[in-house]
């Protein structure tokens, strides 16, 4: 005798057991449902925060316009200014500044931004010191601040995210502990002059 034929053997014999069967069917159905309702709900809010964050958007969505400007070492002033508040920050520029590559000075703003959001976490109140110098084969980023020894060179999500970034526009970086104390990120970014602007 088949599956089938069991089933339904044992259907006739036993109606409502297969009442009670349909209905944890349906139940598991109701929830699988709900779960994937759950899911849904997290997917746009993931989406959505990427899209906050990031920029990121789906190809069918319209543009919109940015609700602050862009990220640019043009806005340095006040980036410094905003971190400055909590602790003390003082920045320094070498070379000659000039227009670069947007990618690249997106990447150079959001690991100084970084660098004072962990010296912010990891060394409050210590003073800060970012410094930019340009070349004419880019640009050289470091920010140290004069925390207390910490004996550790340190790899979480934020030091890994400038590194991603920096090498994401072809240039290094490098992170760790300073031998008199204190912390010292440093980037180069690649942008010869003839590819500015």
């Amino acid at each position: 005798m088949g599956r089938v034929a069991q089933w339904c053997r044992v259907a006739r014999v036993h109606p409502t057991a297969l009442d009670a069967l349909l209905a944890g069917v349906l139940f598991l159905v109701s929830l699988l449902r709900k779960a994937l309702g759950q899911l849904r709900s997290a997917v746009r809010a993931v989406r959505d925060e990427l899209t906050t964050r990031h920029g990121v958007r789906r190809r069918d969505e319209e543009p919109t316009a940015p609700s602050e400007p862009a990220p640019s070492l043009n806005r340095l002033d006040a980036l410094v200014e905003c971190f400055a508040a909590g602790q003390p920050v003082r920045w320094k520029l070498g070379g000659q500044p000039r227009p670069l590559p947007s990618v690249v000075d997106v990447a150079a703003y959001r690991i100084i931004e970084e660098s004072l959001t962990n010296a912010r976490r990891h060394a409050p109140g210590a003073a800060v010191a970012v410094r930019l110098r340009y070349d004419p084969d880019g640009l050289t980023i470091e920010v140290r601040d004069e925390g207390p020894p910490t004996g550790t060179a340190g790899a979480g999500a934020g030091l890994l995210g400038m590194r991603k970034r920096a090498e994401s526009v072809g240039g290094t970086f490098s992170a760790g502990p300073r031998p008199e104390g204190g912390f010292l990120v440093r980037a180069v970014l690649p942008a010869p002059e003839e590819e500015a602007g």
